[in-house]
């Protein structure tokens, strides 16, 4: 969760006084929240439930902690779902709805449309912001790696690249991060589903949620068709089943029950039988192809599939594999069309990219600094591959090109907050401070949530008593 605003600076000035002083009739029905009781539900991205009800009554409203009929407004947090820790909805946001229904004149609102009734535009935006996969390991405390995966399987979609560097909406990405949660710790798919049907009738995204609910199911437990296959299971690859329309839902392990007084199965279910087993279980079973046959494709995912669950070296010759390949590849004879040819294949510079990750995180730092090399000669304005080749190089003691990469990659995306912090905390290490002020400055605009945000505030505190 973000840490609580600071509520003196969010405070109106002159008007706006501590609602146990009496107001004006006038200035008291000028205010945003005249009149209204609120409640709040689920986890808040912004603030605190206590720092939200004080600014309540601030803003001149009555703040509640229990849904009733004498509240008028259920805001709900946007920090993933308001579902409680056995899955199901959460009770206020039940009860509200059950009070609507009865006729209760109750608004359900989100936390953004919250915020920006009451003027705070800026931290509104802040919450609809998009983030790098960096920033979100650091404001969501989960691995760079598995933001990663998620992305790769497609529960969660970039909302724009910035040369190649993806951005993602925090919304999504907390979500699926509260809904992996809630797996991990023993909830059923078929409990989740129900519940976010429930709060499908009164929060909008559900149906994203219920997309991002069947993808984890599906990533522990593969759905494969006979012969062709929906999942390739080696490599985690979803594929367009062309052949059926598909729906919306949880996977169960259990096949379809037979109608009742009935000796088959229903007409479905023969032409497209299913099978839910893992992933591990999978690949023994489908040895119809030697590795030798597999493509540089596969090698690539498989290799994503082990550096994520930290399979170091077999991920290395696993990519190594892609590689080679993808050197025969483009060193082969021509189609007739070049494109067709190359369609399906890896990215080189992904490839590489890919490689340096696992090569650092088996400690190969060297081959590691080779391998970000590789990936930005295929693509020189690889942003990401130019903040991690910074990395590593201030991290082997090599300044002087660690400081050109971090420069690099500034000149290449100047609104890339991952370069930005880094340099400055290189800067920072060689007692550059008035030099670091002004990336961390350049940082802030960028990024002004989480632990990295108040380190670059105090290091700004630091660099103006050395002026001064």
């Amino acid at each position: 969760m973000f840490p609580s605003f600071v509520l003196t600076a969010m405070t109106p000035n002159p008007t706006q006084t501590s609602s146990s002083s009496p107001r004006p009739a006038y200035l008291q029905s000028s205010l945003p929240l005249s009149g209204e009781c609120l409640t709040f539900t689920g986890t808040l991205a912004s603030m605190t439930h206590r720092a939200a009800g004080d600014l309540t009554e601030q803003y001149g409203g009555r703040y509640v902690q229990s849904i009733s009929r004498v509240v008028s407004m259920l805001v709900v947090g946007e920090e993933g779902w308001p579902l409680e820790d056995d899955g199901q909805a959460s009770q206020k946001l039940i009860h509200a709805s059950d009070l609507i229904a009865d006729g209760a004149e109750l608004r359900i609102i989100s936390e953004s449309d919250w915020l920006h009734l009451v003027g705070l535009n800026e931290e509104r935006d802040e919450i609809q912001r998009s983030y790098t996969p960096a920033m979100l390991s650091r404001l969501l405390s989960i691995p760079v790696n598995m933001i990663r995966r998620w992305s790769r399987i497609g529960l969660i979609r970039p909302v724009r690249r910035v040369c190649r560097l993806p951005y993602f909406d925090y919304r999504e990405v907390s979500s699926a991060q509260r809904l992996a949660n809630l797996l991990s710790e023993g909830v059923s798919a078929a409990t989740l589903e129900s519940s976010l049907s429930q709060l499908s009738d009164t929060l909008a995204g559900t149906d994203r949620s219920l997309a991002q609910l069947n993808l984890l199911v599906q990533d522990h437990k593969v759905v494969i068709r006979d012969q062709y296959g929906v999942v390739n299971p080696r490599t985690g690859q979803r594929l367009l089943d062309f052949g059926a329309e598909p729906e919306l839902g949880v996977y169960s392990e259990d096949p379809p029950a037979a109608p009742e007084h009935s000796n088959h199965l229903p007409n479905d279910v023969d032409r497209n039988p299913v099978a839910t087993i893992s992933f591990a279980e999978a690949s023994l079973r489908l040895e119809h192809r030697d590795m030798k046959e597999w493509t540089a494709d596969e090698w690539f995912h498989e290799g994503c599939r082990l550096a994520e669950e930290s399979a170091c070296d077999s991920a290395i010759n696993a990519f190594r594999n892609s590689l080679s390949m993808l050197a025969a590849e483009w060193s082969s004879p021509a189609s007739p069309n070049q494109t067709e040819r190359l369609e399906g294949i890896p990215d080189p510079a992904d490839v590489n990219f890919h490689l340096a990750d696992v090569l650092y995180r088996a400690g190969q730092t060297g081959a590691a600094i080779e391998r970000y090399h590789c990936a930005i000669e295929f693509a020189p304005d690889f942003v990401e591959a130019w903040t991690q080749l910074g990395c590593l190089l201030f991290e082997s003691d090599h300044n002087g090109p660690a400081e050109e990469a971090f420069l690099t990659a500034i000149a290449i995306h100047a609104a890339n907050p991952d370069a930005l912090l880094h340099y400055a905390q290189m800067l920072d290490s060689d007692g550059r401070t008035e030099e670091a002020a002004e990336y961390w400055r350049e940082y802030l605009v960028h990024d002004s949530r989480g632990p990295w945000a108040d380190h670059a505030r105090e290091r700004l505190e630091h660099a103006g008593s050395l002026t001064h």
